[in-house]
């Protein structure tokens, strides 16, 4: 059986996946590509990889490229606990100012500039420079080490803020299938998918195993990645359908991408 290149992003929201998928619902046929969103983004374009869990908005930019994964994301209705903005200016002052913006997450930067240009109607400069704005996004495990590290007066959590002016979830990732693995990898797939419900099912019954369990994670205690976690949708209902579809449109309306898919396309599982 061909192998089935999986995209995997080292970040700690992951974890719930790909460490009861690998010790204990792994495949022989399952190889395991690492990198950061975006570059997994690109890997996917390039059909370096024939999945991953990967930046919502990249299936929106392109969506003639996937289907997606149905049941799994990484979402959150309310509070996500790592796409956040920091500042010691309070967000009610933010307008005008100028805001640092991490290149790692595309849907997090999309995000914050809906939140602030449509549903706030501010006029924010954005910059990759730290050093020249009074506010800043960080996205994955930076946000947590900077939230734990409490070194700016405010920090105000993005899934937050989306859930306040939309009144639904929000979508950070989802699992991006290219079509070419789709046809030819379809048993691969599936076997993928039955695994990845039963390792995040395996998380839910086990969060204080997971977490002393965790390696490489000293910056953070265990009490503090099970309450991360317990934060995280890694279900993808049609409520965050839903607000995925929002999202997509709130995009377009402010010319943060070009198009928009008409329907979201899923991959067919069987009952």
């Amino acid at each position: 059986m061909d192998k089935l290149l999986i995209g995997e992003i080292p970040y700690l929201d992951c974890y719930p996946f790909f460490y009861p998928l690998r010790k204990k619902f792994n495949q022989p046929f399952f190889q395991y590509v690492s990198g950061h969103p975006t570059d997994l983004n690109t890997m996917l374009r390039r059909g370096q990889i024939d999945i991953s869990i990967s930046s919502s908005i990249e299936y929106c930019q392109n969506s003639d490229n996937y289907v997606l994964l149905p049941e799994l994301c990484i979402g959150s209705f309310g509070p996500v606990g790592s796409v956040l903005l920091f500042s010691d200016i309070p967000l009610e002052d933010l307008d005008e100012m100028t805001i640092s913006t991490s290149a790692a997450s595309a849907t997090g930067v999309a995000l914050l500039k809906i939140v602030l240009g449509k549903y706030l109607q501010y006029n924010t400069q954005f910059r990759s420079s730290w050093t020249e704005a009074e506010a800043h996004l960080l996205i994955g495990d930076s946000a947590l080490r900077e939230k734990i590290l409490a070194r700016y007066q405010y920090s105000y959590d993005l899934g937050e803020l989306w859930k306040e002016h939309t009144g639904l979830p929000m979508v950070f990732a989802v699992w991006h299938v290219r079509r070419e693995a789709a046809a030819e990898k379809r048993e691969q797939l599936v076997a993928l998918h039955q695994s990845l419900k039963a390792a995040v099912e395996d998380a839910r019954k086990n969060w204080g195993e997971l977490a002393e369990g965790m390696s490489g994670y000293d910056w953070i205690k265990p009490e503090q990645a099970v309450a991360y976690w317990k934060g995280i949708d890694f279900s993808l209902t049609s409520q965050h359908v839903k607000g995925l579809t929002k999202f997509y449109e709130d995009a377009l309306e402010l010319t943060l991408v070009e198009t928009i898919p008409e329907e979201i396309e899923f991959l067919e599982i069987p009952i």
